[in-house]
This record gives C-alpha cells, structure tokens and sequence, in this order.
C-alpha cells in the first residue's frame, strides 16, 4: 500500500515519517531523491544554463545545494528555474517506484511537501497532511536550524495552502504540542489505521483527524 505524507516546510510530516519507519515502514524523503539528482553532472549544467549561474555544473553537490537553498526562495524567477529542471525528473521517479511498488505487500511512504503542487497523489492510495501553524513553525526553525521567519513564509508561499493540502487528504495529523506528543499521534495512527488497513479486508473511508 502506497502512502503519502506531506504538509507545509516545518509542519512536521518528516518526524511522523521517521517514527514510521521505525514501526515498519519503507520510507522515501522525495527531498533525498531531488539531492541525489544534484549528483548528476547534466542536472547540475541544467541549472547552470536556466539560473545563469557560472561553475555550477563543476560544483560538488553539495555546494549546488547550498547556492540553491540560498535562492531559491529570495526570488520567484529563480525558483521557477529550479523547479522547471527537478520537477519533471521528481515526477517520473515517483511514476515508475509507484509502478513497481503497487503490486507489493508493505507500507510504502513516501515523504514529500509537494504531493499535490506535482499531482502526485494519483499514484498514491492515501495521503496524509501534518498541520501546525505557522508562528509555531516560524518559532521551531528558527530555534532549531537559524531559519528567518521571511525564509519560512516564502517557503510557505511557494506551497499550496495548508487548508487545501487539508481538504484533499485523506486523514490529517495536527501537531499542535510538542514533538513528543506529535511521535504519540504518529504511532497511533500506524497502529489504528496502517496497520489495520493492511490486514486481510481492512479498509477506511472515513476522513479523521488525529
């Protein structure tokens, strides 16, 4: 069974992801597929020609990461530019994992905050979006990792609205109290619904939130 897990940048779907993946879960961050693509040297001189910048192609993978997180947010252009190279690349891995995993038994998770601006929810059988509020989560980053509050809200910008990745989803996890309750709610979630769904006749229609 295919799953998707999603949210806005910060809401917390990586830490349910995570938790799991520790309770059985084959978890894939579609953010770590996008880094793996920098790895390759034609993606990297694609955005060199798009983004006008020199040397990106003759950059480690990681420096490209970095110049990208840098800008990609600052300027609109700039991240149409970006997402004109990984998008489509994004879009046609999803389609062949989705294509081989479908006939397995498992959870398969992918983890994704673009599950629906890349319409990839049509290769998945359930999606999940993790809501917060965006002071808490302009609060969390920038205690956490030093991210600004115009770096979160430009984030968020760039994304499809919280209350409409809501509306689409399936079921929806409201992290709204510590990270430790959040790993609670995720964990009942795998062993209320995951799980159950996945024995013999097991089926949810019903929207819920947890």
């Amino acid at each position: 069974m295919l799953w998707g897990i999603t949210g806005c940048s910060g809401t917390g779907a990586s830490t349910v992801a995570e938790v799991w993946k520790r309770m059985g879960a084959s978890v894939c961050s579609l953010d770590s597929v996008g880094h793996g693509f920098l790895e390759k040297t034609a993606v990297r001189e694609a955005l060199e020609k798009i983004l006008l910048i020199d040397g990106m192609a003759a950059m480690s993978a990681d420096a490209v990461r970095k110049e990208l997180r840098e800008k990609a947010f600052s300027s609109p252009e700039v991240l149409q530019g970006i997402n004109s190279v990984l998008h489509p690349r994004l879009v046609r891995w999803v389609t062949v994992s989705a294509g081989v995993l479908k006939e397995n038994r498992g959870v398969f998770v992918l983890d994704a905050a673009l599950i629906f601006e890349l319409r990839l929810e049509k290769y998945l059988n359930y999606v999940v979006t993790v809501t917060d509020q965006l002071e808490r989560v302009t609060s969390r980053l920038a205690h956490r990792d030093g991210v600004s509050p115009e770096t979160v809200s430009g984030r968020w910008r760039s994304q499809l609205a919280l209350e409409e990745k809501t509306a689409r989803s399936h079921f929806v996890i409201r992290n709204a109290d510590t990270e430790d309750i959040l790993k609670k709610n995720a964990e009942q979630f795998y062993t209320r619904v995951i799980q159950r769904m996945e024995e013999p006749g097991g089926t949810q229609n019903q929207k819920k939130a947890y």
